[in-house]
């Protein structure tokens, strides 16, 4: 069992061609991720990671070339985490990368059935 006060960065020897960004605009993680995604898309994965003594949040996107990472304490940041993760997850299964940015119908369709029945419009019968 780890504590976080032990949980540090490795310092690696530095190389030219590894570059780590951290971003604190989630919307431009997510941009800089979708380009990184669309450009490598076998080689991009990400990582969430929780570190509970200090709660904080960071995801991290990599193509062994070049990280990325967003990092937050704050709880309203949790829904943009879960956002997140749908994408990517969404992004690894389309045949057609181009359309990347565009809204899944499919989804959509899922996240309304999901909302409580006392949130959509009733047919009085």
């Amino acid at each position: 069992r780890h504590s976080c006060q032990h949980q540090g960065v490795q310092s690696r020897s530095p190389s030219a061609h590894n570059a780590m960004v951290y971003l604190n605009d989630f919307e431009e993680f997510m941009a800089a991720s979708q380009e990184m995604f669309a450009t490598k898309p076998l080689r991009t994965r990400y990582l969430v990671t929780y570190r509970h003594c200090d709660a904080k949040v960071i995801l991290k996107v990599t193509d062994d070339k070049a990280v990325l990472k967003f990092k937050t304490d704050q709880l309203a940041d949790n829904k943009k985490v879960e956002r997140f993760s749908q994408a990517f997850a969404r992004w690894t299964v389309m045949k057609d990368l181009d359309k990347l940015d565009v809204a899944d119908a499919e989804l959509e369709e899922a996240r309304q059935a999901l909302q409580p029945a006392a949130k959509r419009k009733r047919r009085k019968h």
